[in-house]
């Protein structure tokens, strides 16, 4: 069979390479519209093919498809119309393009994709205005009052953001500040736009101001969350790869950060004792916690998700430091910064992050707050090849959540976060969380939100 085939493509190739084959083509395939229709069938062979669905013909026809353009590009040249036979041939090599781009897609694995969508973005920002459809602040939050019917929906005043050409422009005035802040906790605030403005948007571009007396600083209060800031945009890259994108001017920032961090010795926060029953403390969220974790509702997240009652913690500290654990090593902010509460499935390999929120604390912040833990316990308990390790304070025994998270050395076979709060934010529907799912699959991390009743105590 395969030298059969190998003489058929033999032939054929002989053929077209003889000069007599000029302005021959086989009748075969009699489809028109081949100028409405030439990417559209180029999509269809394409998606058959991942579906192991392939008639081969399907690409012939859009072959086909690009001689009628070609063709016709000719007989606009004698005409002597220029501009139509330019419009053809345009036509014809967009096509062409598109397959060359989808070809580099199904190797992913020795080119990288986002660099392709990275491409249609950035030349979509540079086009001049007067080619270019521009939607400013004030109208972006007109549309998303309208779009979401949430009357009083706004964007954060020090949030600079357009959209040029359907790509979502964020500007950050001031990185280095705590990602609870509004004004820098972009992750919720892109995500929401980039659902509720879908029509409008398909990509999104970010860019800051750079502080470079921060670099490679650790130990000092701005450094720490400049240093946190840098780390949630690489990890946005990697969550998001076809449509989240850094501006060029700072992908060097990122990359020599990264570089930095993955060279040097990153340990992250170790509990220092066992943690307390909380239950009857004023803190509204400890309390909370404290009911899931050591009371009844235990049961509760264990039915929901899976987790083993034996393994369900809280406060799992997050601070991560160079070389060893000391303030003054910090290099990403510590002190009260914890995951809210964590646990082990039943299985024994899915490692559960839990981020709580109680009563009316129900900010987009939360968005930006789960995916940051995400991908630090992605980084050091998943991941194939980790960045950052525990660290250990003297020669104090480990708690019993250090030993259950450092798992006897052993990674975990997967993570799954979720969000857990009494109230979210209106903007934030369950629609909206399908574009945190779709992303975290990119890693193969799973993801889910749901609501709870602590004063009646149901979940």
């Amino acid at each position: 069979m395969e030298e059969r085939y190998f003489n058929y493509i033999n032939k054929i190739l002989a053929f077209y390479e003889n000069e007599q084959s000029a302005d021959f083509e086989n009748g075969i395939f009699k489809e028109s519209s081949s100028e409405e229709m030439v990417l559209r069938r180029l999509g269809r062979a394409v998606k058959d093919e991942v579906c192991d669905n392939l008639l081969h013909s399907r690409y012939a026809i859009w072959a086909h498809d690009l001689i009628n353009i070609l063709d016709s590009s000719k007989d606009a040249i004698r005409r002597h119309d220029k501009p139509g036979a330019l419009q053809q041939i345009e036509r014809a090599l967009n096509a062409i393009k598109a397959y060359k781009d989808i070809l580099t897609v199904f190797d992913g694995e020795f080119y990288n994709s986002s660099d392709i969508f990275r491409g249609y973005a950035m030349h979509l920002l540079n086009l001049g205005d007067a080619n270019s459809v521009v939607i400013e602040k004030d109208e972006i939050i007109r549309r998303l009052k309208e779009y979401s019917r949430v009357s009083r929906a706004r964007l954060p005043r020090d949030m600079d953001c357009s959209i040029k050409n359907k790509v979502l422009r964020i500007f950050i005035q001031n990185p280095a500040q705590d990602m609870q802040n509004d004004s820098v906790a972009f992750e919720g605030w892109l995500l929401i736009l980039k659902y509720w403005l879908s029509e409008e948007i398909d990509y999104v571009v970010l860019d800051f101001e750079a502080r470079e007396d921060l670099i490679q600083k650790y130990g000092c209060p701005e450094a720490c969350h400049y240093n946190r800031f840098l780390y949630r945009l690489y990890n946005m890259t990697r969550f998001f790869p076809t449509w989240f994108f850094v501006n060029e001017s700072k992908s060097d920032v990122i990359f020599d950060f990264m570089h930095w961090v993955r060279s040097s010795d990153m340990k992250l926060n170790n509990s220092l004792q066992e943690r307390p029953d909380q239950i009857d403390t004023q803190r509204l969220e400890r309390q909370a916690e404290a009911w899931f974790v050591k009371h009844e509702g235990k049961s509760l997240l264990s039915k929901r998700w899976n987790i083993d009652e034996n393994k369900l913690f809280n406060q799992l500290p997050t601070g991560v430091f160079i070389k060893k654990i000391a303030a003054g090593n910090a290099v990403f902010s510590r002190g009260a910064s914890a995951i809210d509460m964590w646990g082990i499935d039943k299985d024994g390999q899915t490692l559960h992050l839990i981020e709580l929120k109680r009563r009316d604390n129900k900010g987009l912040g939360v968005i930006g707050e789960t995916l940051f833990y995400t991908a630090l316990m992605y980084d050091t308990c998943v991941a194939k090849e980790p960045i950052f390790s525990f660290g250990k304070y003297g020669t104090a025994p480990d708690t019993s959540d250090m030993a259950a998270i450092k798992n006897n050395g052993n990674k975990f076979g997967s993570l799954a976060t979720h969000i857990l709060a009494e109230k979210y934010h209106p903007l934030f529907t369950d629609a909206a969380a399908e574009l945190i799912r779709d992303g975290l699959k990119n890693t193969g991390i799973e993801f889910d939100r749901a609501t709870y009743d602590f004063d009646k105590r149901i979940l």
